[in-house]
Parts: structure tokens; C-alpha cells; sequence
């Protein structure tokens, strides 16, 4: 699919099998039909235009921002907590203490007493702020720790979406350019086809020639016309798709500047790439946090068992004097808690952490040797595509000698019309295909890039 968030090698071959030029015409083709108007940006702009707002880049990096606040909130674990409460109580009695009369008692005349003391006020309004601190927590440090490293992961997924997007961009470019070719070698197919048939026309008109040359010729021409119909339609939807993965409505012709050939060295040894790499592509990085975040989570299945100790703070008042005789008070409680038996679900969560890191170990050596299969893959598909553009303009320089050999001698009346056809036939096979390796060639270096961490 043109707009996957990841790229391997076999996106490319889908979006290479959008020029085969062995398929179907479109059943409402008509030989008048003509791409719709697009707007043009160089590929450098468009590139900067994905970064700023293509919606399956939006989407990932909101999925890098969910990681990012689950991180914060499990650092909350280990922050103090600030909380105020108030209320209004109403009750039905009322039962106060006047222990000023006891003072009439001699041996109380001197108490510190208050005159009186409700033991259940009629109505009053209170307030409490509480602050908690926790002082030991072994586990919350160890879920902190999971979800920093899980942020990171998530914001390295990001940057590695980023970069598959920018790549079927730039593969999306080169392909659009040599379908302009294939569109272009189309439309010289067509005309060479109607000048064929237009002279058969006149031959035949001239007694030099049968029905049958002009029937064979006309059938050449609509079938060149279909052809580039199927072309230009072709050439349409790979601007669309570009416009979509821009997140714009109408289709969106990229131009590329640079020749796929310009500046090509033979390419680097492989195992600098392989390690090169290892170490700047983000898929690796998010991996690796990926274990960082299991061995975080193992610990935390570990620090369940260790006791965990926190201070606690109150201060609180109301508008009827406690029973101390005051209206205002506070309180300090140090708290230690220890679960020392919990039916086994501590051992359960440790297990289950296990578990996890050595998925998460398997799953980024797996993504290391993906990573270097994928550099010696491009480093081939690039020597490959080298070579297939030799072959290719070979192929075409033979096929222009003989379709004019054989024009030449359609005129001289040495060749017949067939031969003509086939010559014709040839050379647009021949632009095609040169056309064709140039797009591969071009695709293979982006994914070289792209394999190597390079960009685009």
C-alpha cells in the first residue's frame, strides 16, 4: 500500500509494479484523456511539507505524546501529593460539654479547662489540606524508569515513520518522473503509429499498397492510443497518491532535480553500513528502549517485595471548637507499609516482566538483523539496477537503428508495414524499460539511504 508507515524492500516492488506496462486499459479510457491538473512542488518542499503536516505523521507523533504524558504520570508515584478538603455537616443533636462548671470544684479550679466541649456539633463547617511524601518506594522508582525509557521508544517509532513516509515520497517521485517518460514515449508510440497509418492510407489510395496495410496500420494506431491512455491514467493516480500522503485533496506532481546516476560511487563496503546502521536507525534505538523498558518492569516485579515508607501531613479547622477546645490542629504520620502476602500476584507481575524482556530481546536482535539484511539487500538492488540501465539504453539505442532501418525501408518499399509496427513496438519497449531501470535506479538509492540511515 502506497501510504504504509513502513518501509522494506517490498513496497518498492509494489510501487515499481504501478508502471507495468502489460496492464489493461481502464474500460472508460478514451484516446482524449488526459491527466488532471496538479499542482507542482519541487521534492524538496514536499518532503518539508510532509514533516509539517501529513496526517499519518500527525497520528504518530500523537502516539509519541501519549508515551510522553504516561511517562509523567508515573513519575507522580514518587512526588508529593497536595490535597484540600471541606465540608458542611448538619446533625440532628446536638451534644456539648460545659466543663467550665467543673471548675467550681476546688482541686479544678486551676485546670486548664475550656468552658465548654461538643462531642457532636449541630452544624459545622470544616477544612483539611493533606501532604504526602513518599520517602521509600522501590517499585514507583522502577515504573518511572519503564515509562522514560517507553517514551523514548515511542518518539523513536515516530521518527522512524517519519522517515518510511519521506522515503514512499521520494519513491513516489521517482516513479512519477519516469512515468512522464513512459507518458512521453507513449505519445511519440501514438504519433509514429498515426504517421504509419496515414501513409498506408495513402498507398493504399495509390494502388501501391492492400486493405489490409491500412487496416493492420489503424489497428497499430488505436492500440498505441489506448496505450497512452492507460499512461497518462497511470500517471494521474501516482499524483493523487502523493497529494493524499500530503494530506491534500488534489493530485500533486513532484519534481525531481537531481539524475539518479549523478555523483553514483561505487557503493561503500558492506559491513561499515551495517554498522552505520545499527546506530542511526531509529527503528534500532526504539527497540533497544523497548528492552530498556522490560528490564524496568522486571525491577519493579523485584522492588513489589520491599517494604515502602512515606510521611503524612494534615493541618485542618473548623468553625466549632474540637474537643481540645481549639478550632484549628495538625497532624504528622509516618507510614511504613509492607505487603508480605499478597496470594501470589507479586510473582505473577515478576513472570509476566520476564516474559515481556525476553520478547523484547528477541524482538530487537530480530530488528538488528532485519536492519542488516536490509542494507545488504539495497546494496544489491542498487549494483542490480546499475547494471539493468546499461543493459536498458543498449537496448534502446538498438531499437532506435532498427525502427529507422525499418521506416527507411518501409519507404523504399523494401519492408512492409509489419515490420514497421514490430520496430515501433520494439522501441517503446525499449523507452519503457529504459525508463523503468531509471525509476529502479533511483528507488534503489533512496532505500540504500533510507536502509543505512541515512534520510531521505
Amino acid at each position: 500500500m502506497l501510504l504504509a508507515i513502513t518501509v522494506n524492500p517490498a513496497l518498492f516492488a509494489a510501487l515499481a509494479a504501478a508502471l507495468a506496462f502489460q496492464a489493461a486499459p481502464p474500460p472508460h479510457a478514451a484516446a482524449g484523456w488526459t491527466p488532471t491538473p496538479a499542482a507542482e512542488l519541487r521534492l524538496e518542499e514536499a518532503l518539508a511539507e510532509l514533516d509539517r503536516q501529513a496526517p499519518a505523521l500527525a497520528a504518530a507523533r500523537a502516539r509519541a505524546d501519549e508515551a510522553a504524558s504516561l511517562s509523567r504520570q508515573a513519575a507522580a508515584a514518587l512526588l508529593p501529593t497536595l490535597q484540600a478538603s471541606g465540608g458542611y455537616t448538619r446533625n440532628s443533636d446536638e451534644m456539648v460539654l460545659h466543663l467550665g462548671a467543673l471548675k467550681a470544684i476546688p482541686q479544678l479550679a486551676n485546670a486548664p479547662l475550656p468552658d465548654s466541649t461538643y462531642l457532636q456539633p449541630g452544624e459545622v463547617w470544616s477544612g483539611t489540606l493533606s501532604l504526602r511524601l513518599p520517602l521509600v518506594a522501590p517499585s514507583a522508582w522502577y515504573d518511572a524508569a519503564a515509562a522514560r525509557h517507553g517514551a523514548r521508544g515511542a518518539s523513536a517509532q515516530a521518527e522512524a515513520s517519519r522517515l518510511s513516509l519521506r522515503t514512499t515520497l521520494a519513491g513516489l517521485a521517482q516513479l512519477g518522473r519516469a512515468a512522464e517518460e513512459l507518458a512521453a514515449a507513449s505519445e511519440r508510440a501514438a504519433a509514429n503509429a498515426g504517421q504509419l497509418a496515414e501513409s498506408a492510407r495513402r498507398r493504399q489510395e495509390a494502388g501501391t499498397a492492400t486493405p489490409l496495410d491500412h487496416l493492420r496500420a489503424r489497428t497499430e494506431e488505436v492500440r498505441r492510443q489506448g496505450e497512452l491512455v492507460r499512461v497518462r491514467a497511470e500517471l494521474d493516480r501516482l499524483r493523487r497518491a502523493a497529494g493524499t500522503l500530503l494530506g491534500r485533496e488534489v493530485p500533486v506532481r513532484l519534481l525531481v532535480a537531481d539524475d539518479p546516476e549523478a555523483g553514483l560511487a561505487a557503493p561503500s563496503a558492506e559491513a561499515p553500513l551495517v554498522e552505520q546502521a545499527l546506530v542511526r536507525r531509529t527503528e534500532v534505538a526504539a527497540a533497544t528502549a523497548q528492552v530498556a523498558a522490560a528490564e524496568s518492569q522486571v525491577g519493579s516485579a523485584w522492588a513489589r517485595l520491599a517494604p515502602q515508607l512515606s510521611v503524612s501531613g494534615a493541618a485542618f479547622a473548623a468553625d466549632v471548637p474540637y474537643p481540645t477546645g481549639k478550632k484549628d490542629g495538625w497532624r504528622a504520620t509516618l507510614d511504613l507499609t509492607w505487603s508480605l502476602y499478597d496470594g501470589g500476584l507479586r510473582y505473577g507481575k515478576r513472570r509476566e516482566a520476564e516474559a515481556r524482556l525476553a520478547g523484547a530481546r528477541a524482538s530487537a536482535q530480530a530488528q538488528r538483523l532485519a536492519v542488516g539484511q536490509e542494507v545488504r539487500d539495497a546494496l544489491h538492488d542498487v549494483e542490480v539496477a546499475r547494471e539493468r540501465l546499461r543493459l536498458a539504453r543498449e537496448q534502446r539505442r538498438l531499437a532506435e537503428e532498427a525502427d529507422a532501418t525499418a521506416q527507411r525501408g518501409y519507404q523504399a518499399g523494401v519492408a512492409s508495414s509489419l515490420d514497421v509496427i514490430d520496430a515501433d513496438d520494439r522501441l517503446y519497449l525499449a523507452e519503457a524499460g529504459l525508463a523503468e531501470a531509471r525509476a529502479r535506479l533511483a528507488m534503489a538509492r533512496v532505500a540504500l539511504e533510507r536502509a543505512s540511515g541515512l534520510g531521505p
